[in-house]
């Protein structure tokens, strides 16, 4: 029920970006990095997974960067974990734990996936010291 680190640091820069989606001021990838404290190489790679998916768009030239696909109060979590395990289905990303402390943890696993489905990036706004991007 845990996510990878790929996964982790894509919930952590998407709420640096700009939330008008892609009409929004680009990003490029040293500042994002910088600004979440993760390392530029890594992070290229996730955000390029995520312009495979459609959730980000990369523009090329003065105002250009990384932008989010679309505005962040229409992306999901759940959208951003399974575009990095290249899925389409939560059950599958996130499957149940085996045996007998599987059923215990399986209401958890259930409220894990339905705030998956329920949160936005708009909702990450502010919930902690994230502000975005200059």
């Amino acid at each position: 029920m845990f996510f990878t680190r790929a996964q982790e640091i894509a919930l952590a820069v998407l709420p640096l970006l700009d939330p008008r989606g892609p009409q929004g001021r680009g990003r490029g990838v040293i500042a994002i990095a910088q600004a979440a404290g993760v390392p530029a190489p890594f992070l290229s790679k996730v955000l390029g997974r995520l312009v495979n998916r459609g959730l980000l768009r990369s523009r090329r030239g003065r105002g250009g960067g990384f932008v989010l696909g679309r505005p962040a109060s229409d992306i999901t979590l759940a959208d951003v974990a399974l575009a990095l395990e290249r899925r389409d289905d939560l059950e599958r990303a996130f499957p149940p734990v085996a045996g007998p402390v599987g059923a215990v943890l399986a209401p958890a696993r259930r409220e894990f996936l339905e705030r998956l489905q329920r949160t936005r990036l708009s909702d990450l706004a502010g919930a902690e010291k994230t502000t975005p991007l200059p």
